[in-house]
């Protein structure tokens, strides 16, 4: 029952003044939900790191060779070094470190199929592709020693030209023209999304290397070389054995010769893009604090104000037997009231926000469900701490000086 009563007068003058009252929830509401909405984008974020990861494992290592270098007395000259070749790839895999080699060439081009025509990547490739890269095929096979040696005429779809070409049919036994040569459609990938820097996955077709360079393209240099690491323990001592490797390969000497290749590891460019996103995570995190805290201030205001229109209601509680104490408990009741109905409506306005993201945006977004602990102990700290003080003041006002207040 005394509980009730305290619940009762707190709530009493807060419904008296209803548009006080709803501004300053309104504050608290708009700090709430921007705490949470924050932190549920950077859920997200941190769930799709993690996804990549486990798709694309963490012992990948990538070889690229470097642009050519633009000379002002042969500006035609442009493009990437085409010394990054198939014999490199093989000395690569024979080091204690490397697991698997698959060496690539990729260009865009257009492919027709019964009348469609779209432009994707032609990626030529060995058979060691899905293991290294980690793709999954939805249907039909993967090309094969046998057909790579052979240079057969065999393609492997994309989940997004397989859709946009075949229209949901099965295209698996169907014939495309990759640049007006017909290949025979032996599988089609998984679907697996963009990559964390927007690569279209989904959007590519596979071909056996050797028919790569020789019918489609006519060329003899490489794009890419993916290599396996045997363990993500081993990859920066894989990284410098391959940058030994190819230098000595490439004749670049022990001087001063710049490499025509790069090496990029994937480990150290996922953790650069998890630590940026975590920063990125608590620099909204700590503006939305912001926002609380101005929500907080705004409680601070009404009680203020409160307090000095109720002086005499103060004085009459004391004069007739109430303690301090209890007029310090009414009015911290009334700024806790404050921030937690703030709170339960900026948990509302963040849930409408988040799912609105999920469901009519490309974002991922998660379910924070710490954050949202974590900010109803913050709200309700900042309804006391910013309560503190109006309570403070109420509980010692002068009874004779409330009572010939005017």
């Amino acid at each position: 029952m005394k509980l009730r009563r305290r619940l009762s007068s707190s709530l009493r003058p807060l419904l008296a003044h209803r548009t006080r009252a709803l501004l300053a929830l309104a504050g608290v509401a708009v700090g709430t939900a921007a705490v949470i909405v924050s932190r549920a984008l950077g859920a997200g974020a941190q769930e799709e790191m993690r996804r990549t990861i486990e798709r694309t494992g963490t012992n990948l290592l990538l070889v690229k060779p470097l642009p050519v270098k633009r000379l002002a007395a042969r500006p035609q000259i442009r493009g990437f070094a085409s010394t990054l070749v198939v014999e490199d790839a093989d000395a690569i895999a024979r080091l204690d470190q490397v697991a698997t080699v698959a060496p690539a060439i990729e260009r865009p081009g257009r492919v027709k199929f019964a009348g469609a025509v779209m432009r994707t990547t032609i990626r030529g490739t060995t058979p060691a592709f899905p293991t290294v890269r980690s793709f999954a095929l939805a249907g039909g096979r993967f090309f094969n020693a046998s057909d790579e040696r052979q240079a057969r005429r065999v393609a492997v779809l994309g989940a997004r030209v397989a859709d946009e070409l075949s229209a949901g049919r099965s295209p698996v036994g169907a014939t495309v023209r990759i640049g007006g040569i017909p290949f025979e459609v032996i599988g089609v990938f998984a679907a697996r999304g963009t990559t964390t820097d927007g690569a279209d996955q989904d959007n590519q077709i596979v071909v056996p290397l050797p028919t790569a360079l020789r019918r489609v393209f006519n060329a003899t240099g490489l794009t890419n070389i993916y290599i396996g690491v045997t363990q993500p323990e081993r990859m920066d001592e894989a990284e410098s054995g391959i940058l030994h490797l190819l230098r000595a390969r490439h004749r670049r000497g022990a001087g001063e010769t710049p490499d025509d290749f790069a090496i990029q590891n994937t480990a150290k460019s996922r953790s650069f893009q998890q630590e940026m996103i975590a920063s990125l995570s608590r620099y909204a995190t700590g503006l939305a604090s912001l926002a609380l805290g101005m929500g907080g201030i705004g409680i601070l205001a009404l009680m203020l104000l409160s307090v000095r229109e109720r002086t005499s209601e103060i004085g009459l509680r004391l004069a007739v037997g109430a303690q301090p104490r209890d007029i310090l408990i009414q009015f911290l009741g009334e700024a806790a009231a404050l921030a937690l109905g703030g709170w339960a409506l900026g948990a509302l306005v963040a849930g409408a926000a988040v799912t609105a993201l999920a469901l009519w945006t490309n974002w991922t977004v998660g379910v924070p469900t710490m954050t949202i602990a974590a900010s109803f102990g913050m709200t309700f700290i900042v309804g006391l701490g910013f309560g503190a003080l109006p309570a403070r003041n109420a509980a010692r006002v002068p009874p004779i000086a409330a009572l010939t207040t005017r």
